[in-house]
């Protein structure tokens, strides 16, 4: 049976969908047979980041509604060998139970290595579902007061559900740490008290690759190592994670201004 792993966050736009998506393509080239399950229904992104658009006719609602076999609603990746994709509903009001996605992502985990589900943000009904499937979850954040705040309650649900939990810092830029504006890796992980998977670097390569269909794992790039030293983690491999602060980030730098005598 594959691991199955949920990846949450607690606000939109902390790259959850594309971290999914390099994660995935990351250990599709370490070998693993990867499905990727789009829960974000109404917003799903994952076969526009994957190459897939519209190629894709069925999605996990039909797979419900009787519309189709489960194997129909499952495209693979023209981009990214080993990997699949099983497209969200477009319509919010298509969103399965819980209970139907536990079901769901336990027969898929027979079949594939890793089951890796892009949840909805948040933690409305989208996130108890896409979490109701899950081993094991993920929780992506940006380096700044707002994204950790969300992301630190999302924790405590997963946590409340009993549910390991790790961090990925997504988006981090050692310059603005170094000038003090920015939130360093520890203060985010001292807020949120989740252990660290690992960090990826904010990489104009995972833009120009997203807009180009095309995904952010190679060794070429800053942001697809460390896709691929996170993906070694998961497996199980004792990589150390990079260093990418040079001095005290954003809190400490706040601290010391209220600490002025």
């Amino acid at each position: 049976m594959g691991q199955v792993t949920v990846v949450t966050s607690g606000k939109g736009g902390a790259g959850k969908s594309t971290v999914t998506a390099g994660l995935g393509c990351a250990l599709a080239r370490l070998g693993r047979k990867v499905l990727l399950v789009d829960a974000d229904a109404g917003l799903r992104s994952l076969d526009l980041l994957l190459g897939i658009g519209g190629a894709a006719v069925y999605d996990i609602a039909d797979v419900f509604a009787g519309n189709c076999e489960p194997i129909r609603a499952i495209y693979p990746s023209p981009i990214c060998s080993g990997v699949f994709v099983a497209p969200a509903p477009v319509s919010l009001e298509q969103l399965c139970a819980p209970e139907d996605m536990r079901l769901l992502c336990r027969g898929f985990s027979r079949y594939y290595d890793d089951v890796i589900i892009d949840c909805p943000a948040g933690v409305g009904q989208g996130f108890r579902t896409a979490v109701a499937g899950a081993e094991a979850a993920l929780v992506v954040t940006t380096p700044d007061m707002v994204c950790a705040r969300d992301a630190q309650v999302v924790g405590h649900l997963l946590f409340a559900r009993d549910l390991p939990a790790r961090l990925i810092i997504n988006r981090l830029r050692p310059e603005m740490i170094a000038r003090g504006d920015m939130m360093s890796v520890e203060d985010v992980t001292e807020i949120l008290a989740i252990d660290l998977l690992g960090v990826i670097p904010d990489d104009e390569s995972v833009v120009v690759a997203t807009n180009q269909g095309e995904p952010v794992v190679g060794e070429d790039s800053l942001a697809g190592k460390c896709y691929q030293n996170i993906c070694r983690r998961l497996l199980g491999e004792e990589v150390p994670i990079s260093d990418f602060n040079h001095k005290p980030g954003l809190r400490s730098k706040l601290s010391s201004l209220f600490h002025k005598n």
